[in-house]
């Protein structure tokens, strides 16, 4: 009864305010709904701006990508890679100005920063989940040449290829919502190939993932933790950097050969002033601790080899190194992620260097004078939601289902996007009350 009234009434004002009438509301709340009822009722929650959105359908569910890797971006090579999409640029002026708002009301509150809050006008409809996932656009192809290989170290070099094939997607400036504790993505791509997701920890954010190929000849697994590079220095740099603290784990049955690496910092540059960017900073290690093979790879002229380079070439090399000796370099944990350039991230006076890796993260990359991967002669894979995941995928979450209406049917935009902004205060507050539970 509660529910039809609360319709009814937005019916009525919708109506009162000549709005056009929403187009894809429930009247109930959904069985694999996201939020828990009992926690309207102890936590005095208003859903009047926030109504039940109905399940998305199938395609909608599918991100497709333009065949130009660019699109809507321009390169400057001594810069980074720079939005060109004048609505992506107006949707993110002042939002810094906002957060650091919220953080002094929260200060004088006696709050701290974690109730802030984004606007929902700087996301895209999707979650960290699924963002993640663009990384992975290349496993089916690079991964699976890998597994058939029996030089391990030209394995190595395809696992390289692969970890730097998806970076370029990583330039999409518009945020994924935060997921959820216990939120879920099952997906596969369309060689058949699966992937499942968890977010297994809200503070700090840890998100899993697990790939597995169909034919069983690779397996790929590991953690994220995705760190902010500091809110407070954005304000001197005018830039932040995204850290995926975590490693990745690549497993080939045919030669028992297990290669973990880990990914670069992102920074996002222009939040306060001048133009929108993306560039990649920091350092990637590769190990294949059991044939003592490491590999080591620079970005963003932080080596003499790139100085004179573009903001988006490389420099590594591939060498041998006894880990039984490096018994203090940490194995586990976040320790694991190293967030810059070590001073020595080669051998000294070269020794057991077995190859030199060059190239782009945007164009091409050469292991010694052969090319081993050129982005303009692939294409990422396309990836698919499987049709009957769990309760807790994705797909289900009230204010990422009115984000994505919002985006299929402008005609209602704002009017959706005034819902999603409901949802995601009432998530969160969800999620800030379970995590008062779980401390008690």
């Amino acid at each position: 009864e509660e529910v039809k009234k609360e319709e009814a009434k937005k019916t009525e004002d919708s109506t009162d305010k000549k709005t056009p009438l929403p187009q894809h509301v429930e009247p109930h709340l959904n069985k694999r709904s996201f939020f828990v009822w009992s926690t309207k009722e102890r936590t005095n929650l208003d859903l009047k701006n926030a109504p039940f959105p109905v399940d998305l359908p199938y395609d909608s569910l599918i991100t497709k990508f333009s065949s130009n890797i660019l699109d809507g971006y321009m390169v400057k090579d001594q810069a980074g890679i720079y939005s060109t999409d004048k609505e992506v640029v107006q949707k993110q002026k002042g939002i810094i100005s906002e957060v650091i708002t919220q953080v002094v009301k929260n200060l004088a509150k006696g709050g701290g920063s974690m109730s802030l809050s984004l606007p929902v006008r700087i996301f895209e409809p999707r979650t960290m989940l699924e963002r993640i996932t663009d990384w992975w656009a290349f496993a089916p192809l690079l991964l699976k040449e890998a597994a058939q290989l029996t030089d391990k170290i030209e394995v190595m070099k395809k696992v390289i290829c692969f970890s730097l094939s998806g970076l370029f997607r990583s330039s999409q400036q518009l945020k994924p919502f935060n997921p959820m504790l216990g939120e879920t993505l099952q997906c596969h791509w369309e060689d058949g190939t699966q992937l499942w997701m968890e977010h297994t920890s809200h503070i700090p954010p840890v998100s899993h993932f697990l790939i597995w190929d169909k034919e069983k000849t690779y397996q790929l697994s590991g953690y994220f933790n995705m760190a902010l590079d500091g809110m407070l220095k954005s304000m001197i740099y005018n830039s932040m950097g995204l850290v995926p603290k975590g490693r990745v784990t690549v497993k080939f049955f045919k030669t028992g050969q297990e290669i973990e690496f880990q990914l670069p910092k992102v920074t996002v540059g222009g939040l306060l002033f001048g133009e929108r960017y993306v560039v990649f900073n920091g350092f990637m290690k590769f190990e294949d601790r059991k044939n003592n093979l490491k590999a080591s790879i620079c970005f963003n002229k932080s080596r003499k080899e790139l100085k004179s380079k573009r903001v988006h070439d490389i420099y590594g090399r591939i060498f041998d190194d006894d880990f039984k000796k490096n018994k203090d370099e940490p194995t586990t944990g976040d320790k694991y992620y190293i967030n810059s350039v070590p001073s020595h991230p080669f051998p000294k006076n070269n020794a057991g260097i077995i190859s030199e890796i060059t190239g782009s993260w945007l164009e091409d990359i050469r292991c010694g004078d052969k090319v081993y991967y050129s982005i303009k002669d692939t294409r990422p894979f396309q990836l698919y939601p499987d049709t009957d995941p769990l309760a807790s995928d994705s797909r289900y979450r009230e204010d990422k289902k009115w984000m994505k209406y919002a985006w299929d049917f402008p005609e209602y935009s704002n009017l959706y996007i005034e819902y999603c902004q409901g949802w995601k205060w009432e998530l969160e507050a969800q999620q800030r009350y379970e995590r008062g539970l779980r401390n008690a």
